[in-house]
């Protein structure tokens, strides 16, 4: 096999991904690529939580999580109160509405995760997920070398 195929592959499963997703989500007036629907899928799986505790767990930057925020807090899906432990953040929650709109979400990902996992069997999967966290710590380690500064810049200065 031809390494080159597998990254095809990859990006053509990512292609086909994000319309599936962009798809299912704006028929349930949300909007994918910002995020919108991890964030009221993790409040509702982890409760109320700080701004900066859930992009860490959204994996989105600040400035992002930031402006979705106040898009989902216009929208009547979650609202920000005062944190109690530190008078500088907020808790984000869900409002009610924000509840109904996170279990649509989470139904979505659970077609998506059996749609993912059809006709495979268990070692299949076990052996699919195993190749694709190794994926995921190549890309990883990668991306961290571009966010570090080199020694040679240090050495520079």
């Amino acid at each position: 096999m031809k390494k080159e195929e597998i990254r095809k592959i990859l990006f053509q499963v990512e292609l086909y991904r994000r319309k599936y997703f962009g798809h299912q989500f704006r028929t349930i007036g949300l909007t994918p690529g910002q995020g919108q629907p991890r964030i009221l899928k993790n409040l509702l799986d982890s409760g109320p939580m700080t701004q900066k505790a859930l992009a860490d767990l959204c994996m989105l930057d600040v400035t992002t999580m930031s402006r979705t925020l106040d898009r989902l807090e216009e929208a009547g899906l979650l609202s920000r109160k005062s944190n109690p432990s530190c008078r500088r953040s907020f808790l984000i929650s869900l409002t009610e509405a924000g509840v109904k709109k996170a279990e649509e979400v989470k139904a979505i990902f659970k077609e998506a995760d059996q749609m993912i996992c059809a006709c495979m069997d268990e070692d299949e999967l076990e052996m699919l997920y195993a190749s694709l966290c190794k994926i995921r710590g190549n890309f990883e380690q990668a991306a961290k070398k571009i966010s570090e500064p080199s020694d040679e810049k240090h050495r520079e200065k």
